[in-house]
Order: structure tokens, then sequence, then C-alpha cells
């Protein structure tokens, strides 16, 4: 591991002056933050970028965080400093849009808005179209919007890869390095299950000129039995067959997940990367099954050259 701090043509190696570092990433979250707490710290100023490296070197193919300082502040009595930084998107919550007009698939006119800021970044399509005006909002505010839209449409949930200034929109599972962590090396497991997002009912609407012009609704009578009437309410945009997004979406958002709650101490570099959104995977206790899970919660810390993940996942298949 490296600890790196910059800014402009200042450069500090903070590695061995490090007392606690950690890393967080949430669903839905664009940018990581990172906890830093540094002994008798050199002068770090904020919007100055700390660099996290896996491994002993300096390579770009090894850098896994990539931001600005946001707070630092110095103990008056010990001289050790304590920040957070955020990923290099944290910038986008910093920055609004002008009033303006989406026309066509929402991942394509997501990243067209981006780019056109001068940022880096490639996202797929969304599988529907937006034909709207929108407010003035952050970045932030947009891809929130948007991806939460393609959730509600298509029942898939993204998340943003980081690779220095390159911002890589991913569906969740997209990530091509998966972790596989056996049984022996979790510190602690606990399984459950969620009806936090889950819905028994789904109504689909469309609208023309601010009017209600068609409505259709979906239920699962044996699950609003189970655990209680849910709805969740679509705006159908540009959608006609509002019955079949209505179906669609009640079988997706009426499974009941299975969860998991581990801490897992590794080596791994490889893994410091992970973050809210990658599909890993777990040998369990026979040492034959392998079971696939999507990370939706991480928080990572580093000391004595070992990774300690505290992680919140949801099955996968």
């Amino acid at each position: 591991m490296k600890v790196i701090y910059g800014k402009e043509a200042t450069r500090y190696d903070l590695t061995s002056s490090v007392i606690d570092l950690s890393w967080s990433s949430s669903r839905g979250q664009i940018s990581q933050h990172c906890e830093i707490k540094v002994q008798a710290a050199p002068p770090l100023q904020s919007a100055g970028f700390l660099m996290l490296f896996a491994g002993d070197s300096l390579k770009e193919s090894e850098q896994f965080f990539h931001g600005p300082l946001v707070n630092p502040k110095r103990d008056d009595k010990t001289g050790d400093l304590t920040v957070t930084a955020y990923e290099l998107s944290w910038y986008l919550q910093k920055n609004e849009i002008t009033r303006t007009k989406l026309d066509g698939d929402a991942g394509a006119e997501l990243g067209r808005i981006i780019r056109a800021a001068g940022i880096q970044f490639a996202c797929p399509s969304f599988g529907f179209i937006v034909k709207e005006r929108i407010m003035p909002q952050s970045y932030t505010a947009l891809f929130s919007m948007l991806t939460e839209q393609a959730y509600d449409k298509t029942g898939v949930r993204y998340f943003v890869s980081h690779q220095r200034d390159k911002l890589t929109v991913l569906p969740e599972g997209g990530n091509s390095v998966i972790p596989m962590f056996q049984a022996s090396m979790l510190e602690s497991s606990s399984t459950g299950e969620s009806i936090e997002d889950v819905y028994t009912v789904v109504t689909v609407e469309r609208y023309k000129e601010d009017k209600l012009a068609g409505s259709a609704s979906k239920e699962n009578a044996s699950l609003i039995k189970q655990i209680g009437r849910m709805q969740k309410v679509i705006d159908a945009g540009e959608e006609k067959n509002l019955a079949s997004l209505a179906a669609k979406q009640l079988s997706e958002l009426s499974k009941i997940p299975r969860t998991r709650s581990i801490t897992v101490r590794h080596q791994d570099d490889q893994a410091a990367s992970l973050r809210a959104g990658w599909l890993i995977r777990i040998l369990e206790k026979d040492n034959m099954s392998v079971t696939n899970w999507i990370v939706t919660n991480s928080n990572t810390r580093w000391k004595g050259g070992y990774y300690t993940a505290d992680l919140q996942l949801e099955r996968r298949g």
C-alpha cells in the first residue's frame, strides 16, 4: 500500500505515518469517501489530492482512490491530522447544470450532459426514453434521478467505476475483477432477508400535459397477506404498454432478497478497489459451494499489511 498526497508540484509519501485509514461506499452514491489520520503530518491543504495505491509501486493500474481532501483538521497538541477525502466524482455534486432538455435514451443523455462539462464519462444505454425539460440541479442529482428511473423501469441498478479521472457507469455486478473469499477468511458472517426495498403492488401511470392519460396496476396477493400492502408508483414516461411494465416490475420488486453481513480480512490487492455495486463470490464452508453476492455497503480498513472489509451483501442468483 502507498498513500500519497499531491497538490500542484508538491508530493508527500504519507504511508509510514498513517495511523488510521478507511474508505467506504454505499449503493446509490457516486463517490467513495476516505477517512485518514496521519501522525505529525506535513502541511496538507484542502483540495489537495489523496492517492491510494495497492502494492508498493505507484503504477496507475494499482491506484484505487484519487480525490480531494475536503476538511483537514490538525490536533493542536500532537500535530496529528485527520481528514476526509472524496473521489473525483465528488465535484459532480458541487456543480449544477442549467435548465436542460432531455430527449433520447436516458443513459445516452446522461453521458452527453456530463461529457459536455469536460469529464471523461462513459455510460451505457438505460433502455428507456426520456423527453422532458429538467430544472437546474447538480450532476449528481441528475445521475441519481435517471438511475432510479432505470431501476423502476428495467430492474437494473448502476454504480460508477473510477479510474483516476475516468468515470464509467456499470450495472451492478459488472466489475471485471471478481473477488473470491473463502469462508475461513470471514471473521464474522450473518445471513437474513430484507423487505426494505420490496413492493407488493406496482402502479404505472402515463401523463399527457399534466393529465393522467392511462394507468395499470398489478399486485402480488399472497405477498400482500404475508408482509402487507406496499405500493410503488412508476411514471411510464414514453412507455405505452403500461400493464406489461407493471407486471415486469412487480416481478422484480416483489422479490425478497437474501442478505448477508460479513467481515473479511485479506491481503488481496486486487480487492482493494472493492466498492458498492461489485459482485463478489464466497467459497462456503463445504469448500464446494460458491455463492454470488452484490455489495450494497462497503467499509474497508487498512493496517499492518491487511485489508479488513465490513460488507453488506445482497444475494445474486
